[in-house]
């Protein structure tokens, strides 16, 4: 059985991590920690020949982690994780004994390049999961649905996430190849759309129920994405 271990302090990214591995090796015995500490005490009993190692994580951090687990178990290869695309944490990592470096957010064609390298694995086409949804998704999708109507920004959005801006920037935009912003938008048009199909509430009301206190901004914004005003959408469309 492959046994992997990661160690990764930000609980979504572990969770995130430890699922995409999952579904790629469904018979595998996968492991997380939330430290250096924890990391190094695991892998001695768990013997793992994977480690995925965040580089930035408290009571020891990931390089000084993995020279001790190393040392003590040298076939153990190691992937070094980080949001910081810096040459100084890249020679770092080798020098720790890394075997890989991967810069978050990634997604899964990375790991799944990581994976075959490390464990020499074959590709398997069958693979269904850009079918699911990530952990990442699920939790932001569940904040949207109630905060989309809101003035929000991508700043209170991270802040929810429980991420930094840039890194929650980075991983939105290899989650849904878009930016927060152009999401956001494209949900609120969806939802103005399903309003002015389903209701005779009028235009300008709608325009604050999706987050926006202009409704002539809102029409604006309506017609650029759907190529037609509130009101020519809700006459061709209206199943009342």
């Amino acid at each position: 059985m492959i046994k992997i271990l990661v160690a990764e302090d930000e609980a979504l990214s572990r969770m995130t991590l430890i699922h995409h591995l999952r579904r790629k090796l469904s018979d595998a015995l996968i492991e997380g920690v939330s430290n250096g500490r924890e990391a190094v005490d695991r892998a001695e009993k768990l013997n793992p020949e994977l480690i995925f190692m965040d580089i930035e994580m408290p009571l020891l951090n990931g390089l000084e982690a993995a020279t001790i687990i190393h040392k003590r178990q040298p076939e153990t290869k190691i992937v070094f994780l980080t949001a910081f695309d810096r040459f100084d944490y890249a020679v770092g990592a080798l020098r720790a004994g890394g075997n890989d470096y991967l810069l978050k957010p990634f997604d899964k064609a990375q790991i799944e390049d990581c994976l075959r390298k490390a464990l020499h694995l074959e590709n398997d086409d069958t693979d269904t999961e850009t079918d699911d949804q990530s952990p990442f998704q699920i939790q932001f999708s569940v904040w949207l649905k109630n905060h989309y109507m809101d003035d929000v920004a991508l700043e209170q959005a991270a802040d929810a996430m429980g991420m930094s801006a840039f890194y929650f920037s980075r991983l939105f935009r290899t989650s849904y190849n878009q930016t927060f912003l152009e999401y956001l938008t494209a949900y609120r048009v969806e939802r103005a759309a399903e309003l002015l199909r389903m209701t005779d509430i009028p235009v300008r009301e709608i325009a604050p129920r999706v987050g926006y206190a202009d409704a002539n901004y809102f029409s604006k914004v309506f017609k650029r994405h759907t190529g037609e005003t509130p009101t020519l959408y809700r006459q061709k469309n209206t199943v009342l």
